[in-house]
């Protein structure tokens, strides 16, 4: 199943081909400006998460309460926080510094007053691009990108649009992702033409667009509770390393203010 991602996560909100088949891009590995997550400190490995994880998650979404979380604390501490530290540990060495989601929402200023999150994430972020993992009822969201790209890295995304050879570099790209299922989500993009280009130009499509992530969502499976989780997001992470590889190379970071 491909869904845009922007629907479903946050942050920003595959199992077809490897990076090797998307070109040979290694990932484009990246830190976190973040508090030192602390390790699991026994000789425990990921091996998925614990069985009842979608009926926790459903309850969860129907019942967003202290209570309910009190109650089910227990099994979210075993079956959902710890893995997610032990599989955060395991993506480490190839990803960068993974920052784990807290679970609770910052309601300080929203109108939704639901104190926790429906979800478990994890991230790997630097200068706007990113590598995300979120799991929930409704499936399991791995993707990455630029979620909110500075306004000199929009203007450059944009100029590459006029520049014949790196245009064609980039529809090959994308191609490659759609076919691989990381599309290019287009949930926020601009009414109109940004400022300097005509609304009629041939990629005003990409021109509109303010996000440049990728993402795919797995219905949840079998794999959801054995270390065959772990090929997932390691190969899902692949593939979007070299959406951010693209985008470093041509893009670039943010400058300074």
């Amino acid at each position: 199943m491909v869904v845009d991602p922007r629907k479903l996560f946050p942050l920003f909100a595959g199992y077809v081909m490897t990076a090797s088949a998307l070109g040979g891009d290694r990932p484009y590995r990246v830190g976190v400006v973040a508090k030192a997550r602390p390790k699991v400190t026994d000789d425990g490995r990921f091996d998925g998460f614990g069985a009842g994880i979608l009926e926790f998650y459903e309850g969860l979404a129907a019942d967003n309460s202290k209570s309910y979380w009190a109650a089910h604390k227990p099994f979210y501490d075993s079956g959902v926080a710890r893995p997610l530290r032990l599989l955060a540990d395991e993506l480490e060495p190839e990803f960068g510094e993974v920052k784990v989601m807290r679970p609770h929402r910052d309601i300080r200023f929203a109108a939704d007053k639901s104190p926790y999150k429906v979800n478990a994430s994890l991230a790997v972020w630097d200068r706007g691009n990113a590598y995300y993992l979120e799991v929930s009822a409704r499936g399991v969201l791995v993707a990455g990108g630029m979620y909110e790209p500075a306004r000199d890295q929009l203007t450059r995304f944009r100029q590459l649009q006029d520049e014949p050879l790196v245009a064609a570099d980039l529809d090959r790209r994308l191609e490659q992702l759609t076919a691989a299922g990381y599309p290019l989500g287009d949930s926020e993009s601009l009414v109109t033409a940004p400022r300097g280009w005509s609304a009629d130009h041939p990629r005003i499509d990409l021109l509109r667009r303010k996000r440049l992530e990728v993402g795919r969502v797995h219905p949840p499976g079998p794999w959801l509770t054995s270390r065959d989780f772990l090929d997932v997001v390691t190969d899902g992470w692949r593939v979007v390393g070299t959406w951010n590889a693209w985008l470093a190379r041509h893009v670039g970071p943010a400058t300074p203010a």
